[in-house]
């Protein structure tokens, strides 16, 4: 498998991928997609062809019409060691898309009465009390500033990946310690994983339940996404994706 030559499993990075495309009702793509399978085919061509291009290992993807999965495909593998192949079963990190469930999870809480986006974030996480504003008139972060990335804080992804396996014991004391500021608060967008994870500990604190057991009554079961959740560990290992970085260019 030439195409993935220069990948080293030693330095995974970035996730094979999973790709939804959704056909909205009425749409000029309807007819297509309704009535003639070659569109599928067509589709399947032109996401392989992206895939060997991008130096993609193994990718799925999907097309949803009127709330429906119509067709679903997947090609290469989702590990480049044991050649094991892509499936529709296969599990993908998604990442940051988790940051649309805390979102959710904070508005059912707001519609709930039991926060509200304009309180100082202090007022359900306490360790923020003690925090150092950038300047004396600075005002206080809001949850709302959270959701929209405005908190002030510096950008973090380096960060984010690799403190996904901080205790919460930890996370306390770092936001006990106070955190770096770029600017003041409410004043431009810097995207800031820490502020979504400030907003996982608010769902904890609201609700009285660990975030994950949360999200896990709001949405994944209601939703039946029986396969999707937090702990990596949990997964079958044979179903995992493995993540690479594309180093070579020859």
């Amino acid at each position: 498998m030439s195409h993935i030559a220069g990948l080293r499993p030693g330095r995974r990075v970035i996730a094979t991928v999973a790709i939804v495309m959704t056909v909205m009702s009425g749409s000029f793509f309807e007819p297509v997609l309704a009535q003639d399978s070659a569109a599928f085919a067509g589709i399947d061509r032109s996401m392989e062809h992206y895939r060997l291009d991008a130096h993609i290992p193994g990718m799925v993807w999907g097309i949803v019409q009127d709330g429906r999965l119509v067709h679903v495909k997947g090609a290469g593998v989702q590990d480049v060691d044991t050649k094991r192949p892509v499936s529709p079963d296969t599990l993908f990190r998604i990442a940051s898309m988790t940051k649309a469930f805390t979102a959710l999870a904070i508005l059912k809480l707001r519609d709930e009465g039991k926060l509200t986006l304009d309180a100082a974030v202090e007022t359900y996480v306490p360790e923020l009390r003690g925090w150092k504003y950038p300047t004396h008139d600075s005002p206080k972060i809001r949850v709302r500033d959270l959701l929209t990335h405005t908190a002030g804080f510096v950008t973090d992804d380096p960060w984010g990946d690799r403190q996904t396996p901080l205790p919460e014991e930890e996370f306390t004391r770092l936001l006990q310690s106070g955190v770096p500021f770029s600017r003041p608060p409410a004043m431009a967008m810097e995207y800031s994983n820490l502020g979504y994870a400030l907003l996982g500990r608010i769902v904890a604190n609201v609700s009285g339940q660990p975030y994950k057991d949360f999200v896990q009554g709001l949405l994944f079961t209601p939703m039946g996404m029986a396969a999707t959740g937090y702990d990596v560990s949990a997964a079958p290992r044979d179903r995992r994706a493995l993540r690479y970085r594309w180093e070579d260019t020859n």
